[in-house]
């Protein structure tokens, strides 16, 4: 502790009156040993040579000498045996990484089993791609759906195939108007030569998961008369094919494959018929299929080998176009094997022009099912517009938004969209996590597991995130909290034994290919946002009846792993001082970061102090823990039926959220603001220096150029509060500790409405215009990310918290109402013009045009947006 710090903090605890008694013993925990500092002894040569007068006189003493060599092996057995302990000790805890709590499984290897849960067994759970499908198994059938983009086809690059959502395919729009998350969806795909309508519709029946269909209508764009190239494949882990049926319908016509006929462990015999086109075009379609054994990652590439132009596709075609003006591209003929085989594909060509719709349709019927009719037709028909008249009604029912003020029927389509977005986006993901100890060389596997859950986002961030499945399930709950039920025991599943959850899960070499080497390791003393609290604390409030068995038993089995992961942060994420938190895994080495990010807090490059020590005081990690402590103890007293006597949980909450205590440890009276605390100077650039490496210094050669932070005022770098006025200064409000009464709480309702610092037409901006860091870059290759861009997940916590005050009694409740729908009125408009104009939803908006940035679509917690056209908060 330097001495201006010591100065400072005896000046504040001066003015510091409170009783700490019972604090410290609930926080007994927090307590630090002290180190005790020894000296070394003056005249040590006069005491040696003395030992050697006695020894040497001393006829006993140099008897025993003689076994001085053996001593010296003891010892050194002794000190080797010590290493090995300490090894393993290590070792020991390092395994503990990835060794599974020691609790019963939330979810049992049958819950999700056909028999057990039909409802959610088949689903659009690769939803990485513009259209999959796949059950919930470890070894899974999967279906997905590929096409061409002709315009490109000639390019060098593999861009004109259509497959995995991808920022580079350049789409004009894609995304579900309609889905359930269990029993249907309707997607809409708008690419530059065609519009394609996915329709997935599920029929339940017999022991298998029952049946589904997808049908897939083709618009082609007017004035564009390109070919039009379909594929839909199934793979599987294993071989699965039985018998592969063709037919033709007249002796000049190329026979076409109708059915495939397989069998799993899990789905047991079932078939997949395919109906080729109806509809008014003349030309008949160019039929190919291929059968092969890969793996799943693998199928992109292989069917980019495996196409041929196709005039040249087969020597005994005797279809050549005479006329011909583009090349179609055809999958390869070859000797079908499919009896060893584990990847099948059909492509439906349809020669130019192509000026008329039709329809393609991929029918799953399982062999336990007694229908009584093919799902196809008319039948599909009535199904899907039964389901669609349901939906609409229970969306209306839920969220009310006829209602609302200003609310034409172009905004509900939007914010059904966006609901349909977040559910179509919930994925299965079966694989082992790469995690380590930062101190292991190599990284080790996580167990193999299974993984229910949204994504961020289908093109960038297709695989799950531990922060933002908190928010994703605010809404998911509000729909279906049994699907919310579902999603929080495969992720609760995933404590080890410490009681850590990786923050990403990157499941599955699929999983694997869409994300950096460097980011793939998971640390098991990192943490993240623990905003499961915040999903449980709004079932709790909103979505609970503590009379129904269901809701009851599925909180009574959370509870032990939530405390579980509560004591993992209560025990590794806490700071020097009690009551005070600090995220691990900042990089206080760093030279290339302006400021080290703090990954692990969720917000990145938000700005933190600028030199990470020890001895900072993180103030949103602690109002998480104040929730987190809360929560826990509410569900105690709904479980149990008691009041607060007693609960060490609420206590805690209690002493995490006393206003005096806070306002001690993260307040700033020189800035008015709270803020985190640390060794920190605002007085640093990113300056370009050389930097030779050893191979250049050798051969001479043109030294590379870096941009190295330099602090420019070395006196400034002391302990001191962060001056950086943003989302994280808004947490004592968005985790309503603040009082109704509490001075700081106008303080903050007049800084929320500055235009200079947070207040935007648009949202609030995450860092103030005052902050030296504003939309700063903090490497020469990384932009500003949490910086001054708009978030929907924090403006939903401000909205939340706003509307909170402006229904409690006290002196700045209008205040807060006021702030709370101007507010609410900037993000709805911005969001839904940006949607009009760009047809996404984006992960972050510009604070100085409004305009969608990052990536798209994004409808993980910017599907917030429903909640808050809906005002449905938790109380």
């Amino acid at each position: 502790m330097t001495q201006r710090r010591r100065q400072f903090e005896n000046k504040r605890s001066s003015s510091h009156q409170e009783n700490t008694a019972n604090g410290e013993k609930i926080a007994a925990a927090v307590a630090r040993s002290t180190r005790r500092r020894t000296t070394p002894h003056s005249g040590h040569r006069s005491r040696f040579d003395y030992l050697l007068k006695f020894f040497t006189k001393n006829k006993l003493l140099v008897s025993i000498s003689s076994y001085i060599p053996i001593i010296f092996i003891f010892l050194i057995c002794l000190l080797v045996v010590y290493f090995v302990v300490i090894l393993f000790i290590n070792s020991q805890k390092y395994e503990y990484t990835n060794v599974p709590l020691k609790l019963p499984k939330l979810v049992n290897i049958n819950d999700t089993a056909p028999e057990n849960n039909p409802e959610r067994f088949w689903g659009t759970y690769r939803s990485n791609l513009y259209f999959g499908i796949k059950h919930r198994s470890s070894q899974s059938l999967g279906g997905g759906l590929m096409w061409f983009d002709y315009e490109k086809i000639q390019q060098s690059n593999d861009q004109f195939l259509r497959h995995w959502c991808d920022h580079n395919d350049r789409l004009p729009s894609y995304g579900w108007t309609y889905h359930d998350g269990e029993m249907f969806g309707i997607e809409q795909i708008q690419d530059d030569n065609l519009h394609l309508q996915v329709e997935w519709v599920k029929r339940l029946g017999g022991q298998h998961g029952g049946d589904w269909t997808t049908r897939i209508n083709v618009t082609p764009q007017l004035n564009k008369t390109k070919p039009v190239s379909l594929f839909f494949y199934f793979h599987h882990d294993l071989p699965w094919m039985d018998e592969i049926i063709t037919s033709k319908k007249s002796d000049n016509e190329q026979y076409r494959l109708t059915t495939v006929r397989g069998q799993t462990n899990e789905l047991d015999a079932f078939t997949i018929k395919f109906k080729i086109p109806s509809g008014a075009h003349s030309q008949i379609p160019i039929i190919r299929s291929l059968t092969e054994r890969l793996p799943l990652h693998n199928v992109h590439q292989t069917i980019l080998r495996r196409l041929v132009p196709y005039d040249t596709a087969s020597a005994s075609n005797s279809r050549k176009q005479q006329q011909q003006q583009d090349r179609y591209f055809v999958l390869q003929d070859q000797e079908i094997k499919y009896y060893e085989h584990n990847f099948f594909i059909l492509q439906l060509t349809l020669p130019q022009p192509v000026v008329q719709p039709f329809t393609f349709d991929i029918i799953y019927e399982s062999d336990s099912v007694n229908r009584q009719n093919e799902l196809s037709g008319v039948h599909f028909n009535e199904l899907i517009t039964q389901l669609q008249k349901q939906f609409d009604e229970r969306f209306e029912s839920i969220f009310q938004l006829k209602t609302k003020q200003n609310m034409e029927i172009k905004k509900i389509n939007f914010a059904r969209s966006t609901l349909s977005n977040l559910l179509g986006g919930i994925a299965y993901f079966t694989g082992q996590s790469l995690v380590a100890h930062p101190n292991q060389k190599t990284p080790d596997d996580y167990w193999l597991t299974n993984l229910y859950t949204a994504v961020p986002s289908r093109s960038f961030f297709p695989r799950g995130f531990l922060w933002d499945e908190g928010f994703h399930n605010l809404l998911i709950a509000r729909w279906n909290k049994n699907i919310t039920y579902d999603i929080l025991s495969h992720w609760l599943d995933l404590l080890n034994d410490n009681g850590w959850i990786p923050r990403e899960m990157i499941l599955g070499l699929e999983a694997r290919a869409r994300v950096p080497q460097e980011f793939i390791i998971q640390y098991s003393t990192n943490a993240n946002p623990p905003t499961f609290f915040l999903t449980v604390d709004s079932l709790l409030k909103t979505n609970l009846n503590f009379n129904n068995n269901n809701d009851a038993n599925k909180l009574q089995t959370f509870i032990k792993r939530l405390e579980t992961w509560y004591k993992w942060y209560n025990r590794t994420q806490i700071g020097q001082s009690p009551f005070t938190y600090r995220w691990r895994g900042r990089n206080s080495s760093s030279i290339y970061e302006l400021n080290p990010k703090t990954l692990t807090s969720g917000l990145d490059d938000y700005p933190r102090s600028s030199h990470p020590t020890d001895d900072e005081r993180h103030l949103d990690l602690r109002c998480w823990m104040m929730l987190a402590s809360n929560v826990i103890g509410k569900l105690y007293q709904k479980l149990n039926g008691k009041n607060n006597e007693n609960n060490v949980y609420i206590d805690y909450a209690h002493l995490l959220a006393d206003n005096e205590r806070l306002n001690h440890q993260h307040w700033s009276e020189t800035d008015g603001m709270y803020a985190d605390y640390g060794l920190h100077t605002d007085h640093v650039h990113l300056q370009r220096v050389n930097i030779p490496s050893k191979q250049q210094q050798q051969q001479q050669q043109q030294q590379q150029t870096h941009m190295i932070r330099q602090v420019t005022n070395q006196s400034d770098l002391t302990y001191k509060f962060v001056k950086h006025f943003g989302y994280v200064s808004l947490f004592p409000l968005m985790t309503k500790i603040l009082k109704p009464n509490s001075l700081k709480l106008d303080k903050l309702l007049t800084d929320l409405t500055n235009p200079t610092l947070l207040w935007t037409s648009f949202g609030l901006r995450s860092l103030s215009q005052t902050s030296a860091l504003y939309n700063t870059r903090n490497t020469e290759h990384d932009p500003p990310y949490w910086r001054g861009a708009i978030w929907i997940n924090m403006n939903y916590m401000v909205l939340n918290a706003l509307n909170y005050y402006s229904k409690t009694p006290g002196p700045y409740q209008e205040k807060a109402k006021t702030v709370y729908q101007q507010l609410r009125t900037n993000l709805l408009n911005n969001m839904y013009r940006v949607y009009e104009k760009t047809g996404f939803v984006w992960e972050q908006y510009n604070d100085k045009t409004g305009n969608g940035q990052g990536t798209h679509p994004f409808t993980g917690w910017s599907s917030l947006i429903v909640l808050i056209m809906a005002e449905l908060y938790d109380g």
